[in-house]
């Protein structure tokens, strides 16, 4: 039979239902996805769709299901049913309706006979559960991959479901999808995050272990050592240690780059330093060749040298090294310099340079380093440090010279002091930038004699 034409009053009281329907529906998926933009926690997604979907459908069960391929089983990460949220845990294996929305990877709607046409299809039925009227559920996907099922279930009512109710429904369970995915690479990418940090804090430890726990201070001396990495781990370093004959081996040392990488060239470099330097030692004997420190200080640097270049030349890395080696009885100071910055031999009313004597280690095979010599008389202080401390700039563009830093050394307050002082004078001139090089410092200071004594 033909249906009758509908009169013009009719038509506008049509047009304005189906408006009507259609603003609460943008007004839903408006909700949805406002809510969705500000959750990055998966459960709470699932929490929030599940919520809005019941405010708004006319349906006593909704429920919203994962699927796992490689398992084949879903899990019911939303239920609600008889008026509060309930709870299926574990994995099950999909059957009836939802297998057949997977199968398909299409909307399933069953508005009458449900309890028999899930019968046929398997549909496991749980003792205590409502047997539905009528029953509705769209697919979930993630890059054409089912991933759930987005369902609804009227239990009063057959063909409580329309045509409109599945696309309004496909639009949130697409709006879900992404943002499911969204959080669950955000999810990833946090645990990577807290992985690598471990990781980073890890080697923080482990580089920690390679600086000297306890400085030496002979009598008459005082020495004191700073380092701020700028970044997680360092490729600066510095060394003080003990060497045959009562001398005292003292290193600042600077790894090109910076990083992981760098640091691990910082373990190198410094392992085979204080190695070599101590070979008489480890060897238990007392090599002629090393009894002179100008001897030391030539071996320790060219193996060093050497060895990089030929078994890592190709990473291109090399390091700036200050190594000197104090005879606190005397005050001699016998040095390289291999490319470092010049260390500042300061005493009263002079500054003395100690520059270079050959290029940075690990840069060219078979280099002869020239060794120098200094005295370090009483009151003198010995300041060495790594080009992070001048570069450090602030936020108008003015760098940390020299000569502004110099004076808080040349006081009478010990050295562990000063060093803290000028570490105060470099995070008050960053005025909360990022720290950009790592900062070493190494200071040696000859005690005056006590008057009277």
């Amino acid at each position: 039979m033909a249906r009758r034409p509908l009169t013009p009053d009719e038509e506008r009281k049509q047009l304005k239902e189906e408006l009507a329907q259609r603003e609460a529906e943008l007004s839903i998926i408006s909700s949805v996805q406002e809510g969705l933009a500000s959750h990055l926690d998966v459960q709470a997604i699932y929490d929030l769709v599940g919520i809005r979907i019941r405010d708004f459908f006319d349906a006593q069960v909704v429920m919203i299901s994962t699927y796992d391929p490689v398992t084949n089983t879903v899990e019911h990460r939303y239920a609600y049913e008889k008026g509060e949220q309930i709870y299926f845990p574990g994995h099950h294996p999909p059957g009836g309706f939802r297998a057949q929305v997977i199968r398909t990877r299409k909307p399933v709607l069953v508005n009458t006979h449900v309890a028999e046409k899930a019968a046929r299809l398997g549909q496991p039925t749980i003792p205590g559960t409502i047997t539905p009227k009528s029953w509705l559920g769209v697919p979930m996907f993630v890059g054409g991959q089912v991933t759930g099922i987005l369902s609804l279930q009227n239990v009063d009512e057959e063909n409580a479901f329309t045509k409109s109710h599945v696309r309004l429904l496909q639009t949130l369970a697409a709006s879900m999808s992404v943002a499911l995915e969204n959080a669950r690479l955000w999810e990833q990418e946090n645990l990577y995050r807290k992985a690598l940090e471990r990781e980073f804090e890890i080697g923080r430890e482990i580089q920690a272990g390679f600086l000297p726990v306890d400085i030496p201070n002979p009598k008459g001396w005082e020495i004191a050592a700073t380092l701020q990495p700028a970044r997680e781990v360092a490729g600066d370093f510095y060394d003080v240690f003990n060497l045959p004959g009562g001398t005292i081996g003292l290193v600042i040392a600077d790894v090109c780059d910076k990083g992981l990488g760098a640091a691990l060239f910082m373990t190198l470099f410094r392992s085979l330093l204080r190695t070599v330097a101590n070979i008489d030692f480890y060897a238990r004997t007392n090599a002629q060749f090393l009894e002179s420190p100008a001897a030391r200080i030539k071996n320790a640097i060219s193996i060093t040298n050497n060895y990089i270049v030929e078994t890592h030349g190709d990473t291109g890395m090399f390091a700036t090294i200050f190594f000197g080696i104090l005879d606190p009885r005397t005050g001699l100071l016998t040095y390289l310099n291999g490319g470092h910055l010049p260390p500042c031999l300061v005493r009263p009313g002079m500054v003395q340079k100690l520059n270079g004597t050959g290029p940075a280690v690990g840069a060219m095979p078979d280099i002869n380093y020239s060794i120098c010599e200094a005295v370090l008389e009483p009151g003198d202080v010995l300041f060495a440090y790594t080009d992070g401390l001048t570069d450090t700039v602030n936020p108008r563009g003015d760098a940390i010279c020299e000569e502004e830093l110099l004076p808080i050394l040349a006081g009478g307050q010990p050295l562990k002091t000063s060093l803290l002082q000028i570490q105060n004078r470099v995070q008050t001139s960053l005025a909360g930038a990022r720290q950009y090089d790592d900062i070493t410092m190494l200071a040696i200071r000859r005690c005056r004699k006590s008057s009277g004594r």
